[in-house]
């Protein structure tokens, strides 16, 4: 089972890899691809877990707010009473790699919480309008989709 989960997380870099590939038009020298992402997003996180009990891969979703700020802070809300965890920190983006500092983690938070900080490093695709963040560990696989509003 782990193996499909590690597909999967192939697919979705693959995905994020070819979101992420534009080209100048025109030989414009001036061209930069990187956007930070800063506004407000609403959309889904999608979190497939693999079922210790069943040996299956189970999918849950919430429907969350992502506000982030030109000076690299951001807060989580929305539904955060299942999967997603209300948070709020700081964060930094390369075009590629979006890190999250998430100042609500302590050194007390068990790293396996019922409910998921948006904290650590993912990949991500930014286009101006939607925001997809993804990552993974060896029994998840993180997704956001969000709409910029």
């Amino acid at each position: 089972m782990k193996l499909k989960l590690n597909y999967l997380l192939v697919l979705l870099l693959l995905i994020a890899s070819a979101c992420t590939k534009q080209q100048p038009a025109n030989n414009d020298t001036s061209y930069n691809p990187l956007i930070t992402p800063v506004g407000n997003f609403s959309g889904y996180f999608t979190l497939i877990h693999l079922n210790p009990a069943t040996n299956k891969l189970d999918t849950s979703r919430a429907l969350i707010t992502l506000a982030t700020t030109a000076d690299l802070s951001y807060s989580v809300a929305g539904d955060t009473t299942t999967i997603q965890a209300p948070s709020y920190g700081t964060f930094t983006a390369d075009g590629t790699l979006i890190t999250f500092t998430d100042a609500t983690v302590t050194k007390r938070t068990p790293p396996n919480t019922p409910q998921k900080h948006l904290n650590g490093p993912f990949l991500y695709t930014y286009d101006g309008t939607t925001l997809n963040i993804y990552g993974s560990s060896d029994t998840l696989s993180y997704n956001y989709v969000l709409q910029a509003h």
